[in-house]
Protein backbone atom coordinates (compact mmCIF):
# COMPACT_ATOMS: atom_id res chain seq x y z
CA UNK A 1 0.00 0.00 0.00
CA UNK A 2 1.79 3.53 -0.64
CA UNK A 3 2.30 5.65 2.22
CA UNK A 4 0.07 8.51 1.45
CA UNK A 5 -3.24 6.13 2.01
CA UNK A 6 -3.23 5.96 5.62
CA UNK A 7 -3.58 9.18 7.06
CA UNK A 8 -5.84 10.82 4.23
CA UNK A 9 -8.26 8.46 5.77
CA UNK A 10 -9.26 11.22 8.29
CA UNK A 11 -10.02 13.24 5.53
CA UNK A 12 -11.76 10.56 2.99
CA UNK A 13 -13.91 9.54 5.55
CA UNK A 14 -15.77 12.39 5.82
CA UNK A 15 -17.82 12.65 3.01
CA UNK A 16 -18.54 8.97 3.04
CA UNK A 17 -19.42 7.99 6.46
CA UNK A 18 -22.64 10.69 6.58
CA UNK A 19 -25.26 8.13 7.15
CA UNK A 20 -23.80 5.42 9.61
CA UNK A 21 -25.39 2.46 10.38
CA UNK A 22 -23.92 2.60 13.77
CA UNK A 23 -26.30 5.90 14.36
CA UNK A 24 -29.63 4.91 15.61
CA UNK A 25 -31.10 7.03 18.20
CA UNK A 26 -29.43 6.96 21.12
CA UNK A 27 -30.63 5.19 24.48
CA UNK A 28 -31.28 1.77 23.08
CA UNK A 29 -29.89 -1.69 23.94
CA UNK A 30 -26.34 -2.43 23.06
CA UNK A 31 -26.30 -5.01 20.13
CA UNK A 32 -22.87 -6.19 21.34
CA UNK A 33 -23.83 -7.29 24.37
CA UNK A 34 -24.12 -10.92 23.59
CA UNK A 35 -20.55 -13.27 23.34
CA UNK A 36 -20.28 -15.27 19.70
CA UNK A 37 -18.36 -18.86 20.67
CA UNK A 38 -18.06 -20.86 17.30
CA UNK A 39 -14.08 -21.42 16.93
CA UNK A 40 -15.19 -23.45 13.29
CA UNK A 41 -16.85 -20.60 11.35
CA UNK A 42 -13.89 -19.35 9.76
CA UNK A 43 -12.68 -22.35 8.69
CA UNK A 44 -13.35 -21.56 4.96
CA UNK A 45 -12.48 -17.96 5.19
CA UNK A 46 -10.56 -16.48 2.45
CA UNK A 47 -7.18 -14.77 3.72
CA UNK A 48 -5.22 -12.56 1.87
CA UNK A 49 -2.40 -13.71 3.99
CA UNK A 50 -1.02 -17.50 3.45
CA UNK A 51 -1.97 -19.08 6.90
CA UNK A 52 1.08 -21.95 7.57
CA UNK A 53 -0.41 -23.55 10.35
CA UNK A 54 -3.25 -25.68 9.10
CA UNK A 55 -6.29 -27.02 11.41
CA UNK A 56 -5.81 -23.67 13.62
CA UNK A 57 -9.00 -21.39 14.51
CA UNK A 58 -9.35 -18.69 12.18
CA UNK A 59 -9.40 -14.41 13.60
CA UNK A 60 -10.22 -12.71 10.48
CA UNK A 61 -9.03 -8.90 9.98
CA UNK A 62 -9.35 -6.09 8.12
CA UNK A 63 -6.53 -3.65 8.01
CA UNK A 64 -4.92 -0.94 6.37
CA UNK A 65 -1.86 -0.39 8.14
CA UNK A 66 1.19 -0.25 5.91
CA UNK A 67 3.41 -3.82 6.32
CA UNK A 68 0.04 -5.41 8.00
CA UNK A 69 0.62 -8.72 6.13
CA UNK A 70 4.34 -9.01 7.82
CA UNK A 71 2.43 -8.04 11.03
CA UNK A 72 0.32 -11.05 10.94
CA UNK A 73 2.73 -13.29 10.03
CA UNK A 74 4.80 -12.22 13.09
CA UNK A 75 1.78 -12.90 15.15
CA UNK A 76 0.98 -16.28 13.61
CA UNK A 77 4.73 -17.73 13.81
CA UNK A 78 4.29 -16.95 17.43
CA UNK A 79 0.64 -18.46 17.86
CA UNK A 80 -0.24 -22.17 17.86
CA UNK A 81 -3.75 -21.66 18.87
CA UNK A 82 -5.41 -18.73 16.48
CA UNK A 83 -4.26 -17.59 13.14
CA UNK A 84 -4.75 -13.88 11.83
CA UNK A 85 -6.59 -14.39 8.60
CA UNK A 86 -6.17 -10.85 6.81
CA UNK A 87 -7.93 -8.82 3.97
CA UNK A 88 -7.53 -5.06 3.36
CA UNK A 89 -10.80 -3.95 2.26
CA UNK A 90 -9.34 -0.83 1.49
CA UNK A 91 -8.37 2.29 3.54
CA UNK A 92 -10.28 4.68 5.77
CA UNK A 93 -13.70 5.01 4.07
CA UNK A 94 -13.47 2.18 1.87
CA UNK A 95 -13.50 -0.47 4.92
CA UNK A 96 -16.07 1.78 6.82
CA UNK A 97 -18.60 1.53 3.54
CA UNK A 98 -18.11 -1.95 3.33
CA UNK A 99 -18.67 -2.19 6.95
CA UNK A 100 -21.57 -0.43 7.16
CA UNK A 101 -23.01 -2.64 4.11
CA UNK A 102 -21.84 -5.86 6.77
CA UNK A 103 -24.34 -3.91 9.54
CA UNK A 104 -27.55 -3.70 7.57
CA UNK A 105 -26.84 -6.94 6.45
CA UNK A 106 -26.58 -8.49 9.99
CA UNK A 107 -23.36 -10.87 8.00
CA UNK A 108 -19.38 -10.42 6.49
CA UNK A 109 -18.38 -8.28 8.67
CA UNK A 110 -14.60 -8.83 10.25
CA UNK A 111 -13.88 -10.55 13.79
CA UNK A 112 -11.44 -7.62 14.25
CA UNK A 113 -11.30 -4.03 12.06
CA UNK A 114 -8.66 -0.93 12.37
CA UNK A 115 -10.78 2.11 13.45
CA UNK A 116 -9.71 4.84 13.71
CA UNK A 117 -10.18 6.57 16.89
CA UNK A 118 -11.94 9.27 16.27
CA UNK A 119 -14.39 7.54 14.22
CA UNK A 120 -15.08 4.52 17.25
CA UNK A 121 -17.95 6.72 18.68
CA UNK A 122 -19.71 6.55 15.76
CA UNK A 123 -20.33 2.35 15.83
CA UNK A 124 -20.75 2.49 19.70
CA UNK A 125 -23.29 5.37 20.41
CA UNK A 126 -27.15 4.79 19.55
CA UNK A 127 -29.42 2.17 19.68
CA UNK A 128 -26.64 -0.21 18.64
CA UNK A 129 -23.24 -0.99 19.41
CA UNK A 130 -21.42 -2.76 17.11
CA UNK A 131 -17.66 -2.53 18.61
CA UNK A 132 -17.38 -5.15 21.71
CA UNK A 133 -16.46 -4.04 25.35
CA UNK A 134 -13.39 -5.56 25.94
CA UNK A 135 -13.15 -5.16 29.29
CA UNK A 136 -15.13 -8.43 29.84
CA UNK A 137 -11.42 -9.97 28.56
CA UNK A 138 -9.31 -8.32 30.86
CA UNK A 139 -8.81 -5.31 28.72
CA UNK A 140 -7.84 -3.38 31.97
CA UNK A 141 -5.13 -5.56 32.69
CA UNK A 142 -3.44 -3.85 28.95
CA UNK A 143 -3.70 -0.21 30.52
CA UNK A 144 -0.63 0.52 32.09
CA UNK A 145 1.20 -0.65 28.75
CA UNK A 146 -0.14 2.01 26.85
CA UNK A 147 0.26 5.83 26.76
CA UNK A 148 -2.35 7.40 28.98
CA UNK A 149 -4.10 9.68 26.42
CA UNK A 150 -4.13 6.96 23.46
CA UNK A 151 -5.77 4.53 26.16
CA UNK A 152 -8.28 7.12 27.25
CA UNK A 153 -9.73 7.79 23.63
CA UNK A 154 -10.46 3.97 23.45
CA UNK A 155 -12.82 4.22 26.46
CA UNK A 156 -14.67 6.67 25.37
CA UNK A 157 -14.99 8.60 28.39
CA UNK A 158 -12.67 7.76 30.97
CA UNK A 159 -14.40 4.92 32.09
CA UNK A 160 -14.36 0.92 32.69
CA UNK A 161 -15.70 0.09 29.29
CA UNK A 162 -12.76 -0.78 26.43
CA UNK A 163 -14.06 -0.76 22.85
CA UNK A 164 -10.42 -1.38 21.08
CA UNK A 165 -6.59 -1.43 21.62
CA UNK A 166 -4.38 1.49 20.35
CA UNK A 167 -2.20 0.73 17.87
CA UNK A 168 -0.89 4.44 17.10
CA UNK A 169 -0.67 7.79 17.76
CA UNK A 170 0.46 10.94 15.95
CA UNK A 171 2.16 13.53 18.23
CA UNK A 172 1.51 16.98 17.16
CA UNK A 173 4.55 18.74 16.07
CA UNK A 174 6.72 21.28 13.97
CA UNK A 175 8.63 20.44 10.94
CA UNK A 176 10.61 23.12 10.08
CA UNK A 177 13.23 24.35 7.29
CA UNK A 178 16.40 24.91 9.38
CA UNK A 179 18.49 26.03 6.03
CA UNK A 180 15.45 28.72 5.42
CA UNK A 181 15.49 29.98 8.95
CA UNK A 182 19.11 30.25 9.14
CA UNK A 183 19.17 32.16 5.85
CA UNK A 184 17.17 34.71 6.58
CA UNK A 185 18.56 34.94 10.39
CA UNK A 186 15.25 34.59 11.94
CA UNK A 187 14.53 32.69 15.44
CA UNK A 188 12.93 29.38 15.11
CA UNK A 189 9.18 30.10 17.06
CA UNK A 190 8.50 28.32 20.02
CA UNK A 191 5.39 30.63 20.88
CA UNK A 192 2.20 31.19 18.85
CA UNK A 193 3.28 35.03 19.22
CA UNK A 194 6.88 34.19 18.14
CA UNK A 195 5.47 32.70 15.28
CA UNK A 196 3.56 35.38 14.13
CA UNK A 197 6.32 37.64 14.25
CA UNK A 198 8.88 35.20 12.30
CA UNK A 199 6.37 35.50 9.87
CA UNK A 200 6.57 39.02 9.56
CA UNK A 201 10.72 39.12 9.60
CA UNK A 202 10.63 36.11 7.18
CA UNK A 203 8.17 38.70 4.61
CA UNK A 204 10.28 41.53 5.26
CA UNK A 205 14.04 40.25 4.81
CA UNK A 206 12.55 38.90 1.42
CA UNK A 207 11.38 35.18 1.80
CA UNK A 208 9.32 34.92 -1.44
CA UNK A 209 7.16 31.80 0.63
CA UNK A 210 5.44 31.78 4.12
CA UNK A 211 6.29 30.93 7.07
CA UNK A 212 3.22 28.27 6.98
CA UNK A 213 -0.21 27.41 6.09
CA UNK A 214 -3.67 27.26 7.43
CA UNK A 215 -6.04 24.45 6.13
CA UNK A 216 -9.78 24.94 6.71
CA UNK A 217 -10.44 21.42 5.86
CA UNK A 218 -7.84 20.78 8.25
CA UNK A 219 -9.85 18.33 10.13
CA UNK A 220 -8.47 16.70 13.37
CA UNK A 221 -5.52 19.02 13.05
CA UNK A 222 -7.75 21.92 13.39
CA UNK A 223 -8.97 20.33 16.60
CA UNK A 224 -5.37 19.85 17.36
CA UNK A 225 -5.23 23.72 17.61
CA UNK A 226 -8.27 24.21 19.75
CA UNK A 227 -6.78 21.81 22.17
CA UNK A 228 -4.06 23.29 22.38
CA UNK A 229 -5.53 26.54 23.81
CA UNK A 230 -7.01 23.49 26.02
CA UNK A 231 -10.51 24.08 24.94
CA UNK A 232 -12.48 21.01 24.27
CA UNK A 233 -15.08 21.46 21.33
CA UNK A 234 -16.32 17.88 20.81
CA UNK A 235 -17.21 15.87 23.88
CA UNK A 236 -18.95 12.11 24.06
CA UNK A 237 -19.03 9.80 27.02
CA UNK A 238 -20.44 6.52 26.24
CA UNK A 239 -21.74 5.97 29.85
CA UNK A 240 -24.08 8.97 28.97
CA UNK A 241 -25.08 7.92 25.44
CA UNK A 242 -28.06 10.46 24.73
CA UNK A 243 -25.44 13.36 25.78
CA UNK A 244 -23.19 14.97 23.38
CA UNK A 245 -21.09 18.24 24.38
CA UNK A 246 -20.43 20.64 21.46
CA UNK A 247 -18.73 24.23 22.65
CA UNK A 248 -17.30 26.62 19.56
CA UNK A 249 -18.25 29.56 20.86
CA UNK A 250 -15.70 30.02 23.66
CA UNK A 251 -13.11 32.43 23.69
CA UNK A 252 -10.06 30.33 23.35
CA UNK A 253 -11.90 28.69 20.21
CA UNK A 254 -12.31 32.31 18.98
CA UNK A 255 -9.17 33.50 19.94
CA UNK A 256 -7.47 30.26 17.95
CA UNK A 257 -9.82 31.34 14.47
CA UNK A 258 -9.08 34.99 15.13
CA UNK A 259 -5.03 34.36 14.99
CA UNK A 260 -5.20 32.52 11.71
CA UNK A 261 -7.38 34.86 10.37
CA UNK A 262 -4.95 38.29 11.33
CA UNK A 263 -2.58 36.11 10.15
CA UNK A 264 -3.74 35.38 6.58
CA UNK A 265 -4.77 39.13 6.72
CA UNK A 266 -0.99 39.91 7.01
CA UNK A 267 -0.42 37.81 4.25
CA UNK A 268 2.55 35.23 6.71
CA UNK A 269 0.03 32.65 5.96
CA UNK A 270 -1.76 31.02 3.14
CA UNK A 271 -5.02 29.02 3.27
CA UNK A 272 -3.60 25.80 0.40
CA UNK A 273 -5.65 22.88 1.30
CA UNK A 274 -3.94 20.36 3.18
CA UNK A 275 -3.13 16.36 2.04
CA UNK A 276 -3.51 17.42 -1.42
CA UNK A 277 -0.49 17.27 -4.56
CA UNK A 278 -0.43 20.95 -4.73
CA UNK A 279 0.08 20.90 -0.79
CA UNK A 280 3.09 18.27 -0.88
CA UNK A 281 4.58 20.28 -3.72
CA UNK A 282 4.69 23.32 -1.74
CA UNK A 283 6.16 21.24 1.49
CA UNK A 284 8.72 20.06 -0.61
CA UNK A 285 9.83 23.18 -2.70
CA UNK A 286 9.84 25.28 0.01
CA UNK A 287 6.77 27.62 0.00
CA UNK A 288 6.32 26.92 3.60
CA UNK A 289 9.02 27.35 6.21
CA UNK A 290 7.44 25.14 8.71
CA UNK A 291 4.43 22.98 9.00
CA UNK A 292 2.70 22.10 12.47
CA UNK A 293 0.89 18.69 11.95
CA UNK A 294 0.94 14.84 13.24
CA UNK A 295 4.14 13.09 13.73
CA UNK A 296 3.45 10.76 10.67
CA UNK A 297 3.55 13.54 8.40
CA UNK A 298 7.22 13.41 9.03
CA UNK A 299 7.24 9.91 6.72
CA UNK A 300 4.87 11.38 3.89
CA UNK A 301 7.11 14.38 2.79
CA UNK A 302 10.56 12.41 2.98
CA UNK A 303 8.85 9.77 0.53
CA UNK A 304 8.06 13.28 -1.79
CA UNK A 305 10.70 13.18 -4.78
CA UNK A 306 13.04 16.14 -4.61
CA UNK A 307 12.23 16.49 -0.37
CA UNK A 308 15.88 16.86 0.75
CA UNK A 309 17.24 18.99 -2.53
CA UNK A 310 18.87 21.84 -0.75
CA UNK A 311 17.16 21.31 2.31
CA UNK A 312 17.40 21.10 5.74
CA UNK A 313 14.38 19.55 8.12
CA UNK A 314 14.18 19.70 11.74
CA UNK A 315 11.50 18.91 13.71
CA UNK A 316 10.49 20.53 17.57
CA UNK A 317 7.18 21.16 19.75
CA UNK A 318 4.55 22.23 17.93
CA UNK A 319 4.29 26.52 19.00
CA UNK A 320 2.47 26.92 22.23
CA UNK A 321 0.30 29.79 23.62
CA UNK A 322 2.04 29.62 27.17
CA UNK A 323 3.12 27.17 30.28
CA UNK A 324 -0.52 25.78 30.10
CA UNK A 325 -0.24 24.65 26.65
CA UNK A 326 -0.78 20.91 26.73
CA UNK A 327 0.72 18.11 24.55
CA UNK A 328 -1.93 17.01 22.14
CA UNK A 329 -2.15 14.96 19.29
CA UNK A 330 -3.78 14.79 15.66
CA UNK A 331 -4.98 10.74 14.50
CA UNK A 332 -3.88 7.54 15.17
CA UNK A 333 -5.37 4.57 15.22
CA UNK A 334 -7.16 0.94 17.05
CA UNK A 335 -8.15 -2.65 16.53
CA UNK A 336 -12.02 -3.46 17.44
CA UNK A 337 -13.83 -6.39 17.71
CA UNK A 338 -16.87 -6.37 15.73
CA UNK A 339 -20.11 -7.84 17.21
CA UNK A 340 -19.97 -10.02 14.41
CA UNK A 341 -17.26 -11.59 15.67
CA UNK A 342 -17.29 -15.50 15.48
CA UNK A 343 -15.80 -16.14 18.18
CA UNK A 344 -15.34 -13.30 20.68
CA UNK A 345 -12.75 -14.27 22.85
CA UNK A 346 -10.57 -15.37 20.39
CA UNK A 347 -10.70 -12.01 17.92
CA UNK A 348 -10.09 -10.19 21.28
CA UNK A 349 -7.23 -12.04 22.20
CA UNK A 350 -5.91 -10.91 18.55
CA UNK A 351 -7.37 -7.33 18.74
CA UNK A 352 -4.94 -7.28 22.39
CA UNK A 353 -1.91 -8.97 20.89
CA UNK A 354 -1.46 -8.27 16.76
CA UNK A 355 0.54 -4.99 18.14
CA UNK A 356 1.82 -6.79 21.68
CA UNK A 357 5.38 -8.02 20.98
CA UNK A 358 8.95 -6.36 20.63
CA UNK A 359 9.10 -7.62 16.56
CA UNK A 360 5.52 -6.20 15.61
CA UNK A 361 6.70 -2.85 17.46
CA UNK A 362 9.80 -3.22 15.65
CA UNK A 363 7.50 -3.29 11.87
CA UNK A 364 4.90 -0.81 13.05
CA UNK A 365 8.07 2.14 13.30
CA UNK A 366 10.16 0.61 10.88
CA UNK A 367 8.01 -0.60 8.20
CA UNK A 368 4.44 0.71 9.01
CA UNK A 369 5.91 4.13 9.85
CA UNK A 370 3.52 4.14 12.89
CA UNK A 371 4.03 6.29 16.11
CA UNK A 372 3.98 3.77 18.58
CA UNK A 373 1.67 4.24 21.83
CA UNK A 374 3.25 1.36 23.84
CA UNK A 375 5.27 2.82 26.67
CA UNK A 376 7.95 -0.04 26.09
CA UNK A 377 8.55 1.11 23.04
CA UNK A 378 8.72 5.05 24.03
CA UNK A 379 11.25 4.49 26.63
CA UNK A 380 13.45 2.47 24.57
CA UNK A 381 16.90 3.33 24.02
CA UNK A 382 17.14 2.29 20.38
CA UNK A 383 13.93 4.08 19.78
CA UNK A 384 14.82 7.42 21.73
CA UNK A 385 18.09 7.80 20.03
CA UNK A 386 17.10 6.55 16.80
CA UNK A 387 18.43 9.23 14.42
CA UNK A 388 16.70 10.16 11.69
CA UNK A 389 18.76 10.30 8.14
CA UNK A 390 15.86 12.70 6.55
CA UNK A 391 15.96 15.02 9.61
CA UNK A 392 19.93 15.55 9.07
CA UNK A 393 19.99 12.83 11.39
CA UNK A 394 18.29 13.92 14.45
CA UNK A 395 17.35 12.02 17.28
CA UNK A 396 13.56 12.95 16.54
CA UNK A 397 11.82 10.52 18.90
CA UNK A 398 13.34 12.58 21.81
CA UNK A 399 11.47 15.27 20.48
CA UNK A 400 8.18 13.04 19.92
CA UNK A 401 8.34 10.47 22.62
CA UNK A 402 7.52 13.35 24.95
CA UNK A 403 4.34 14.94 23.34
CA UNK A 404 3.09 11.35 23.10
CA UNK A 405 3.31 10.33 26.63
CA UNK A 406 2.24 13.59 27.73
CA UNK A 407 -1.28 13.69 25.46
CA UNK A 408 -4.08 13.04 28.17
CA UNK A 409 -6.77 11.74 25.67
CA UNK A 410 -9.93 13.74 23.71
CA UNK A 411 -13.28 13.23 23.06
CA UNK A 412 -14.99 13.18 19.50
CA UNK A 413 -18.81 12.80 18.73
CA UNK A 414 -21.01 9.92 17.45
CA UNK A 415 -21.55 11.95 14.31
CA UNK A 416 -17.70 13.33 13.94
CA UNK A 417 -17.78 13.15 10.26
CA UNK A 418 -20.60 15.82 9.95
CA UNK A 419 -19.10 18.23 12.06
CA UNK A 420 -16.07 18.33 10.17
CA UNK A 421 -18.26 18.63 6.95
CA UNK A 422 -19.54 21.83 8.53
CA UNK A 423 -16.47 23.30 10.32
CA UNK A 424 -14.51 23.12 7.31
CA UNK A 425 -17.08 25.36 5.87
CA UNK A 426 -17.16 27.79 9.12
CA UNK A 427 -13.49 27.95 8.77
CA UNK A 428 -13.04 28.77 5.33
CA UNK A 429 -15.37 31.49 5.32
CA UNK A 430 -13.50 32.95 7.84
CA UNK A 431 -9.78 33.01 6.82
CA UNK A 432 -10.74 32.91 3.21
CA UNK A 433 -13.45 35.42 2.89
CA UNK A 434 -12.94 37.44 5.82
CA UNK A 435 -16.01 36.37 7.76
CA UNK A 436 -16.77 37.73 11.07
CA UNK A 437 -15.85 34.98 13.97
CA UNK A 438 -17.62 35.25 16.23
CA UNK A 439 -20.61 35.11 14.48
CA UNK A 440 -19.94 32.47 11.61
CA UNK A 441 -18.48 30.07 14.98
CA UNK A 442 -21.86 31.10 16.46
CA UNK A 443 -23.51 30.04 13.39
CA UNK A 444 -21.81 26.57 13.37
CA UNK A 445 -22.50 25.73 16.90
CA UNK A 446 -25.97 26.00 15.90
CA UNK A 447 -26.06 24.33 13.17
CA UNK A 448 -24.23 21.31 15.09
CA UNK A 449 -26.44 21.57 17.95
CA UNK A 450 -29.78 21.53 15.55
CA UNK A 451 -28.31 17.69 13.94
CA UNK A 452 -27.40 16.57 17.30
CA UNK A 453 -31.16 17.45 18.40
CA UNK A 454 -32.30 15.96 14.82
CA UNK A 455 -30.53 12.74 15.38
CA UNK A 456 -31.75 12.03 18.77
CA UNK A 457 -29.16 13.67 21.27
CA UNK A 458 -28.90 16.03 23.54
CA UNK A 459 -26.25 18.92 23.42
CA UNK A 460 -25.11 19.41 27.00
CA UNK A 461 -24.68 23.10 28.16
Amino acid sequence: MKKTTKFMAVMIAGATMLSMAACGAPGGAAGASGINNDPKANDDAQCQNTIKKKGVEKVTLWAWYPAVEKVVDNFNEAHDDVQVCWTNVGNGSEAYKKFNTALKAKSGAPDVMQVEAEILPSYVSGAEKHLVDLSQFGAAKEKSKYTEGSWRDVTLGGGDSTYAIPSDAGPFAMMYRKDIFDKYGVKVPTTWDEYEQAGKELKAKGFPGHIGNYAPNGTAMNVALFAQKNAKVYDYDVSKPEDVGIDLTSKEVTDVMSYWQRLVQEGIVTTDDCYSNDWYTKIVDGSYATVVNASWLIGYVKGVSGAQEGAVWQVTDAPKWDSSTPMVNQGGSTLAVTDQAKHTEAAAKVAMGLWDSEANQEVAVKDSGNFPVMNSKLEADDFINYEEPFLNNQKVNDVLAPIAQGYKGYSFLPFQTYAYDEQTKAFTKIVREGADVSSTMSDLQKTLDTYATQQGFTVKK
